[in-house]
């Protein structure tokens, strides 16, 4: 695959273009992803199938004959090529749609697509929780003459994000999605319905680290990820669709778009990423303050709550006086 984006180099103060200490890494990640993605074609192809879906929304799951965590999954969006980039390459809106995952932060923008993010992921009974740091790549490629969108990341150790005791740090050897444009010809093959559908080719390799159940990774692979993809269709359907990606456009078109005004890394947050608030999805013009939620609550429950507790004690009150009465009488 040809790289479209240079995205191995950051832009200095003075504009010019200086490749960061990871260039390598990511040159290298980039080949790996794209021989593991396209492996399928070959006559030997190390995939074997576990469970796939027909509707709403074709997906399908297969395991690596050799890597018990590894996998490789297959879906079709029905949005453009775009669009489904966008939102599955924004980390920060990764816990909207995956299950699996809890929170996730930025720890340091790289250069134009390329930065090291941080994903804290749910614990799956009877595991332990467990995060992982990450190396994330992005690139705009060529595969069989077209325009393609590549996301691929990879674990690596950075000191400013130790372990936490409580946590298993996983080990991801190489992860993300390929995202290609589905032709016409495809569409009428597969009987999908609409102009725009998007292929999505995403591995998942690694090593979670410590004692896991044969049960949880069954459950991992047939269950937890189709039904997170499922619900990404789900969101995707809903989106303006669009070939082009707006997060690999040049900083100066992305400076006035109003749809990226999420809450920004500070300074504070890469210096101590872990014990800091993690980062969500939120809007700004939709974020309410603590003490303004408290003040909601507190006059709902004063509207709704108070006439209704007032009335069974005034209830219990009259009930008592009755009975004392009828006792009374009684004797």
């Amino acid at each position: 695959a040809e790289s479209l984006a240079n995205s191995h180099a950051a832009v200095d103060a003075q504009g010019q273009r200086a490749a960061h200490k990871y260039v390598e890494q990511c040159a290298d990640i980039e080949r790996t992803f794209m021989q593991m993605a396209t492996s399928e074609d070959s006559g030997a192809s190390p995939w074997t199938m576990l469970t796939s879906l027909e509707r709403p929304y074709p997906i399908s799951v297969q395991g690596h004959t050799a890597k018990p965590f590894c996998f490789r999954i297959v879906f079709y969006a029905p949005t453009s090529p775009g669009t489904a980039f966008d939102l599955l390459a924004n980390i920060l809106r990764r816990p909207e749609w995956d299950e699996l995952t809890e929170s996730t932060r930025i720890i340091e923008h790289l250069g134009p697509g390329d930065a090291i993010h941080y994903i804290k992921a749910k614990p799956v009974w009877p595991t332990s929780a467990r995060d992982s740091l990450l190396l994330s790549h992005l690139a705009a490629v060529q595969v069989n003459g077209a325009r393609a969108y590549l996301n691929v990341s990879k674990s690596i150790v950075d000191d400013r994000v130790p372990e936490i005791s409580d946590l298993v740090r996983m080990e991801a050897g190489i992860a993300g999605q390929l995202i290609t444009r589905v032709t016409e010809e495809e569409r009428r093959a597969m009987g999908l319905a609409g102009e725009h559908w998007c292929k999505v080719v995403q591995i998942a390799d690694g090593d979670l680290k410590g004692w896991i159940p044969k049960s949880v990774i069954k459950f991992i692979a047939t269950q937890a990820l189709p039904r997170s993809l499922k619900k990404v269709c789900q969101q995707l359907a809903v989106l303006p669709p669009s070939s082009e990606s707006a997060i690999l456009r040049p900083a100066t078109a992305l400076s006035g778009d109003a749809s990226t005004d999420l809450i920004k890394t500070t300074s504070s947050d890469v210096i101590n990423p872990i014990l800091a608030k993690p980062h969500v999805p939120i809007l700004r013009r939709n974020a309410v303050p603590a003490r303004s939620r408290w003040t909601m609550w507190l006059r709902v429950l004063m509207r709704y709550a108070t006439p209704a507790v007032v009335a069974a004690i005034t209830t219990l009150v009259f009930q008592m006086i009755l009975g004392r009465r009828a006792a009374r009488r009684m004797s």
